[in-house]
């Protein structure tokens, strides 16, 4: 099987593959997971016919649909899918018909009467099925210019696309999550709403948001997906399918300054400091690095303050340092590289904190 080049139908209409979504095994599990490892352009197409999948098996158990119910539908699925173009504008808007059409089955066919009414209908409507449905209009940005191309989402959300970047937003929000899917890079802004989580999946990564402003870096090429936080906390956590347990509880949550990486390869997530950490205060105080005879605990307590994070150290042991110096015109770690010299510590950067290493003084 040529699966590195199918497309979201293909590996939806693939009796391997839909073994995997509906009875998962150990060997489907390894094999679609180093799949994905070797071909992670796969992904939105595998992860659209994973969804795919899911909503027509759930028909058969929920509505009692007979099994040659199901082939047909899939036969009515892949006569639509080949009156279209091959293009790749046209694969885009072609996945999206494939995915509008199984949603007004999942729709129509919920209960036993909605399916009653859709057989009926089938005879008597030229209309494709598609047409009935009621799933979101799906808009696509891409940014080939050489400047930040800007997106205004309906929910008053900004997200700043960079070049060669890709963004799938709905035209408008439904339902109780906003979801948009990335590939690139780009800047987001998202309006607080605690009732409307704001996810963006990029790479087999998902963010998780309710209203707070970050960076993420996700390109196609690229081993691994970045999430820098520039305000608010996000949620940070692999887009596993078939979840036993909460994936969102194997992931990290980053406050400002931080950052997620993900590792495509092995799904794994690390957490650090960004390269470049920014002042949080609009006007920090003009003496608000500038020492005199300070104890360590003051001077960590204003870069905390400053910026963020959190600097752990052993406060008996170094309760006799004190500093004075000014370091109002440093960055962060410039910062730290003065203080830790004058202290003759050092510092190091784990799990997104600032942790000093000192004998005291």
């Amino acid at each position: 099987m040529n699966y590195d080049q199918y497309l979201a139908e293909d590996f939806a209409a693939d009796d391997y593959f839909k073994e995997w979504v509906c009875e998962p095994t150990p060997e489907t599990q390894a094999f679609w997971q180093a799949f994905l490892a070797g071909y992670p352009e796969r992904y939105y197409q595998v992860e659209e016919a994973r969804r795919l999948v899911i909503g027509l098996n759930g028909i058969d158990r929920a509505a009692a649909v007979p099994e040659w119910q199901v082939n047909r539908l899939w036969s009515r699925i892949e006569e639509s899918i080949a009156t279209l173009e091959a293009p790749y504008r046209q694969q885009l808007w072609r996945r999206d018909y494939v995915l509008q059409l199984a949603a007004a089955v999942v729709l129509l066919l919920g209960t036993g009467w909605g399916y009653y009414v859709w057989q009926e209908q089938e005879k008597a409507s030229d209309s494709p099925v598609a047409e009935q449905s009621t799933s979101p209009v799906w808009e696509e940005a891409v940014n080939e210019a050489n400047k930040t191309m800007t997106i205004q989402l309906s929910d008053g959300s900004t997200v700043r696309l960079e070049k060669n970047s890709h963004l799938r937003y709905p035209k408008d929000f439904e339902g109780t999550e906003r979801q948009v899917y990335l590939t690139g890079d780009a800047f987001f802004e998202i309006q607080k709403n605690p009732n409307r989580p704001f996810l963006v999946y990029a790479n087999g990564l998902i963010t998780k948001v309710l209203g707070t402003s970050f960076y993420i870096h996700a390109h196609q090429e690229a081993p691994d997906v970045t999430v820098s936080v520039r305000s608010g906390r996000v949620s940070v956590y692999a887009d596993v399918p078939n979840p036993k347990a909460d994936p969102e509880a194997g992931g990290v949550v980053l406050t400002p300054n931080q950052k997620a990486i993900f590792q495509r390869k092995d799904a794994s997530i690390s957490k650090s400091l960004v390269e470049k950490p920014i002042l949080l205060m609009e006007r920090a105080p003009a003496q608000l690095f500038a020492f005199e005879s300070a104890s360590a605990r003051q001077v960590f307590d204003a870069l905390e303050k400053a910026y963020g994070v959190e600097v752990l150290f052993d406060e008996e042991l170094m309760k006799e340092c004190q500093l004075t110096l000014n370091l109002t015109h440093e960055n962060l770690y410039q910062k730290l590289e003065v203080i830790c010299k004058v202290l003759g510590a050092e510092y190091k950067l784990i799990d997104g904190q600032i942790i000093i290493y000192s004998r005291g003084c």
